[in-house]
């Protein structure tokens, strides 16, 4: 009997050490988890990245083999789908349009902690169709906290059969995901306001050019809508699409410092005006210079009127010299400026601008650039037509 004491006391102690091991490497594995999680989160760009990468991580952490993520949306209130991982890629359209009234969705989403819950529990919401499940199928639902009460939720699905579960380890781990997820969709939210704003304040600067020069003032979106319509078809990544239409809207900037009996002149310019005229470029980049948000958009204004073959102004650079996007608003200016009135001429029919493109290709525009610029005249007819 005291042999057998002694072994249990051993027993309970290697079975204390073993669970306490246990629960040491589940926490540390909630915790690297976690961390790797954040630094996933953290690297993304915008809202749409944010929600891609949560359900995906969010898939793997949990071993989910489908997991989607609802938000409501600010205009009608309904509760959209916004990302899903996993899933048959057939079932991918007819998820996306799928929504919820704020009524329906908002019992299951006002939750503190994350729950399950069966398809066959809840036919209101109708998950077997939205989701593609099985009656006897079982979900986890993390609700989002987000700013001004805007509801949301991550949905982690598991197959009806086998040995997966939602354990209390898993669902500690989708509620912390959750946190993390809600924190990173209001910061990426919070930054898409501060772009629009800024983007407006932007807009404001470069229509003060309308007290000076109409024309500029009107079509500084235009060639911008224009402008991205070419980077999108020569593929720049966001970064660059955004340089772009910063680079755009500010590329003529430097004519506020240009003398109005200039900038207006119903006839042509002499030698002495068109040299006052070609440092409008550089006044630009000086007017830009202070805000450090533009940095990368300076050199864009400065050299947005250099030629391919050298010949423009003001550093006489070439080729490739030039920046991509400095070239990419060279054409649609010239566009643009071709098929408006300007004080010393009518504008030109379409046809005419676009052959005048073509016969500069390779001299004063990049050839690459014109080519996508045309063919894109071509297929809509339209935009050629709102130039």
């Amino acid at each position: 009997m005291r042999l057998l004491a002694g072994l249990a006391n051993q027993a309970t102690n290697a079975m204390q050490k073993a669970l306490l091991y246990k629960y040491q490497k589940e926490e540390a594995e909630i915790a690297n988890a976690s961390l790797e999680f954040s630094r996933q989160l953290a690297t993304a760009e915008d809202l749409h990245q944010v929600v891609s990468r949560t359900v995906e991580l969010a898939a793997r952490i949990l071993g989910s083999p489908k997991t989607g993520l609802w938000l409501q949306e600010i205009e009608t209130g309904d509760v959209v789908a916004e990302a899903l991982w996993g899933g048959e890629e057939s079932d991918r359209h007819e998820y996306f349009e799928m929504s919820y009234p704020a009524d329906v969705a908002r019992p299951f989403l006002s939750a503190d902690e994350p729950f399950t819950m069966r398809p066959a529990d809840h036919p209101e919401i109708d998950l077997e169709q939205v989701e593609g499940l099985s009656r006897d199928a079982v979900v986890a639902v993390a609700p989002l906290r987000l700013e001004g009460g805007r509801l949301g939720c991550i949905v982690v699905e598991a197959p009806a059969f086998g040995d997966y579960e939602f354990s209390e380890r898993k669902m500690r781990l989708l509620s912390g995901v959750a946190h993390q997820a809600s924190l990173a969709i209001d910061n990426a939210c919070s930054y898409e306001n501060l772009e629009r704003t800024f983007l407006s304040t932007v807009e404001s600067l470069a229509n003060a050019l309308e007290a000076k020069d109409e024309y500029t003032s009107s079509h500084a979106r235009s060639i911008t809508d224009m402008a991205l319509e070419v980077g999108t078809e020569l593929g720049m990544d966001s970064k660059g699409l955004k340089r772009l239409e910063l680079g755009a809207l500010f590329h003529d900037i430097g004519k506020i410092g240009i003398p109005s009996q200039i900038l207006l002149k119903p006839g042509p310019l002499t030698d002495e005006e068109r040299e006052i005229i070609e440092t409008h470029p550089e006044l630009g980049e000086k007017i830009l210079a202070p805000i450090a948000r533009l940095e990368d958009v300076r050199p864009l204004v400065r050299h947005c009127h250099e030629h391919f073959d050298g010949s423009g102004y003001p550093d006489k650079k070439i080729a490739d010299d030039i920046p991509i996007e400095s070239r990419v608003i060279l054409v649609c200016d010239a566009f643009h400026a071709m098929t408006t009135d300007r004080p010393y001429r009518k504008r030109l029919p379409v046809e005419e601008a676009c052959s005048r493109l073509e016969r500069s290709s390779g001299k004063q525009f990049d050839p690459r650039i014109v080519e996508v610029f045309l063919r894109l005249m071509r297929d809509n007819p339209d935009w050629a037509e709102g130039a």
